[in-house]
Formats: structure tokens, sequence, C-alpha cells
């Protein structure tokens, strides 16, 4: 006759401090014990494994955060460049346009290596690191009488009268398309600002920059004079052109002593 094998329990007592109280007594088999050991290990596991994919989620999304941000950070200095090369391109047309008005008139001299501008400064000098004011031309380039105001046709920009000497500033950032000598305007600067102005500064008596230089709003470019045979007496004739049409300057500089 086989005897029945007996399951083996564990007792768990529980004797509660409250001596009215009566103690608990819980019986488990070793079987349950051992798949509930084996259940919490399973839970311990799956927690752990479970952080360790969550902070691997975790980086990769913040990698992906970083990767989008440096995408458009590439992006932005992409438009930069092609912002940067088609206002060379500009500037390099307006330099054609120059040359060919003052063809037989006067000789172009391109500027040394070490003024001629650069991707960089013109990266400086030209959108992207410019704001709007300093590419606009709202500078007074000299502070004086004017003499003769703007008046189309026959007088597209304003005469500004000084003492020969007077510095004369840039209105706006930009590049020089022409700096020379011409028997009517005698000594003539034209300068390139982004947005489609040119700024045309006659009959000076020195002229500081060279073709092709970057300059900045405010940077003293040439001495005021009495160059060339239009000119009368000294004065800076200066006018601004936007999109190849001559405007007043005064729509622009505000701050010029006027003449009665």
């Amino acid at each position: 006759m086989h005897k029945t094998k007996k399951k083996k329990l564990l007792n768990i007592l529980l004797i509660p401090d409250n001596e009215d109280a009566t103690a608990k007594n819980f019986r488990i088999s070793y079987t349950a014990l051992n798949l509930l050991l084996i259940f919490l290990a399973f839970l311990f596991v799956t927690i752990i494994l479970g952080a360790i994919t969550y902070s691997q989620v975790l980086q990769a999304a913040r990698e992906k955060v970083k990767l989008e941000k440096d995408l458009l950070n590439a992006v932005s200095q992409l438009r930069q460049m092609e912002r940067m090369v088609a206002e060379m391109d500009t500037v390099r047309r307006y330099r054609e346009k120059v040359t060919k008005s003052f063809q037989g008139y006067v000789e172009m001299v391109d500027a040394p290596d070490e003024a001629v501008v650069s991707a960089k400064s013109l990266m400086e000098s030209l959108p992207g690191r410019t704001s709007i004011f300093r590419s606009v031309p709202i500078a007074t380039p000299v502070t004086g009488f004017v003499s003769q105001e703007f008046r189309l046709p026959g007088h597209s920009g304003i005469d500004i009268v000084a003492p020969v000497g007077t510095p004369i500033k840039s209105a706006a950032d930009g590049v020089v398309l022409f700096s020379g000598w011409t028997a009517k305007d005698g000594n003539h600067i034209i300068l390139y600002h982004p947005g489609g102005f040119i700024t045309h500064y006659r009959h000076n008596a020195r002229n500081l920059v060279n073709v092709n230089q970057a300059v900045q709003q405010g940077e003293v470019i040439a001495f005021l004079g009495n160059s060339g045979e239009s000119s009368s007496g000294p004065h800076l004739h200066f006018e601004v052109w936007r999109d190849g049409e001559p405007v007043n300057p005064r729509q622009y500089v505000s701050d010029i002593t006027a003449g009665e």
C-alpha cells in the first residue's frame, strides 16, 4: 500500500502587539512560494529592462532633437550662404554696369588683395550679420548747409556745403563699386548696399577706399572737396538710388542742416 506524500507547507505566524488580538497563521506551500519568488524575480528583471529601455529611448529622443537642431542650423547657414552668393552676384553685376558707364572716361583699377572684399567680410558687412538699420543709407555722410535740393530731372541728389577736408562717412554698410576720378565729378565713390541701395559721393578732395572694399556705416570713406568740372565750390553731392532709380536722400537721411 502506497503512502500519500504530504505537501510541505510553510507556516507564517503573525503575532500582534495587542494582547486582545488573536494571532494569525498563514500556510503556503513551498511550490507556491517558489512560483511567487519566480514571479517577483521576473517582475524585477522586467522593471530593470524597462528602465534601461526607457533611458535608451530618452537618449535617442535627445539625440534626435539635437540632430534636428543641427539640421536647422545647417539649413540656416546654407540660406545665409545663398544670400551671400546672391549679394556677391549683385555686386558683380552693378560693378559691370559702373565699369561700362565710365568706360572711356576713367581707368578702373582694382584694389590690392588685402582690400578686396572676401566671403568673410561680406558675411560680416552684408545681410545675415547686419541689421536693417545698418544696411539702409540713413547715416548722415556730412553735416552742413544744403545748397541745392533733390529735383528731377536735372539734379538727382543733394549738395551739402562744408569746409574742404571734412570727413565724408558711409551712409550704410556696403561694398565699394567705384572709387576713382572723372572729369565731370572729380573724385567719386559709389557704394552698393544690401536691399538694392546705391549711394554716390561726388567732388571729393580725396578718396580713402578702394574698389571691392567692404565698408561699415559711419566709416570715413573720403574728404570733402571741390573736384570736377561740375563743382562750383566745396561741397558733397550725395545721391541715393534704390532699385535702379534715384530717390530723395531726405527720405532716409534727416539730420542735415538745411539751407533756407
